[in-house]
């Protein structure tokens, strides 16, 4: 079973996803083809990232979830020099599969190490909600005992990887170095003790700071989104349904509702004429000219969470539950345990 040691890792370079995107993909891996740092390491990485997965695709199964859609597409902001510029790239390319999968394995394994330690911690859950339609019954909730996250396909879920972003990472670390250094009286001498208030209003105060950083988030998003419309004066844009009268434009990320749209299936791409745009109230005007295509393209699959998301608030990018944990934005994370050589890293 895994171990679990507090000791520091020497961090000697930092591998980034715009360096090295073009050169590490899955053909290279598979043929081992091409030149960049690391090679070796990051192909037993990505061996290792693929069997991970395929051990949570089998867990979301017994959950009674579908595996997750391996195509969607996310996108990156660039304003410079007041141009902005909306790059598409698609989701689970190699680097990003190896972080996420590292991340939730670590993140996973520190949850069932703080309860099989009677330790409490902070945890992510989800798929245990009450309450009526798909979204209400997997709300991730912030918990402060052992509970699975169904999205992710795994028992229990403790957010610990990223202590210097998130105070709740820094908390459980506090917590999982107390189980490594003292075993069975972790208990103990763990910072926050079981049924402790302090860690209780520790979950309250993020989860209300949480809010207000993804809905600050989306607004600039969709700010920028309508920026790019009225930058590349964009009269006509196709889009996606996502449910019932909310679409996404399918060149941006910006969900917009279309009242009064005549029922169309789900997935299905649609032609849209922008009448007008207001980037104070971020609000956009457009007709329905045509359904384009009435299945839905295979690069513009989507969850069925992104659709209910999608339709209780305009403006939800609807990112999948995986995506939580890919927190290390441009860089990956090679590292090595060996004591004499210097590891290969990201921050």
């Amino acid at each position: 079973p895994p171990t679990t040691r507090a000791e520091l890792v020497p961090i000697k370079n930092n591998l980034r996803h715009n360096d090295l995107d073009e050169l590490v993909n899955e053909e290279t891996l598979e043929s081992g083809a091409g030149e960049y740092p690391h090679k070796a390491e990051l192909a037993l990485l990505w061996k290792w990232a693929l069997k991970l997965e395929a051990g949570r695709m089998a867990k979301r199964e017994a959950f009674g979830l579908k595996p997750e859609q391996a195509n969607r597409v996310d996108f990156n902001f660039y304003v410079e020099d007041d141009v902005v510029s909306i790059v598409r790239r698609k989701r689970g390319a190699p680097l990003d599969k190896i972080v996420a999968e590292l991340m939730i394995f670590a993140n996973s394994t520190w949850g069932k190490l703080l309860h099989d330690s009677g330790v409490p911690g902070i945890y992510r859950s989800q798929g245990a909600g009450s309450g009526a339609g798909w979204a209400a019954k997997m709300q991730v909730r912030m918990v402060t005992h052992a509970a699975p996250h169904q999205g992710l396909g795994v028992d229990q879920y403790a957010w610990s990887t990223s202590p210097l972003r998130r105070y709740t990472d820094l908390v459980n670390q506090w917590q999982i170095i107390a189980c490594a250094e003292h075993g069975v009286t972790a208990p103990l001498v763990a910072p926050f003790k079981p049924r402790d208030a302090t860690l209780f209003s520790i979950v309250s105060a993020f989860d209300a700071a949480y809010s207000a950083y993804n809905d600050f988030q989306q607004t600039m998003e969709r700010y920028w989104c309508l920026r790019w419309l009225g930058q590349e004066q964009v009269k006509q844009t196709e889009a996606v349904v996502l449910k019932e009268d909310v679409l996404r434009l399918t060149e941006v990320p910006l969900v917009i509702r279309l009242p009064g749209m005549p029922p169309v299936a789900r997935g299905a791409q649609v032609k849209l004429d922008i009448v007008r745009w207001d980037e104070v109230d971020l609000s956009l005007e457009a007709r329905l000219l045509e359904v384009a295509q009435a299945a839905p393209s295979e690069e513009l699959v989507f969850d069925e969470e992104e659709g209910d998301d999608a339709a209780g608030e305009v403006g939800d990018t609807g990112e999948a539950a995986v995506e939580e944990v890919v927190e290390a934005e441009g860089a990956v994370a090679a590292v090595s345990t060996a004591a004499a050589t210097p590891a290969a890293g990201a921050q």
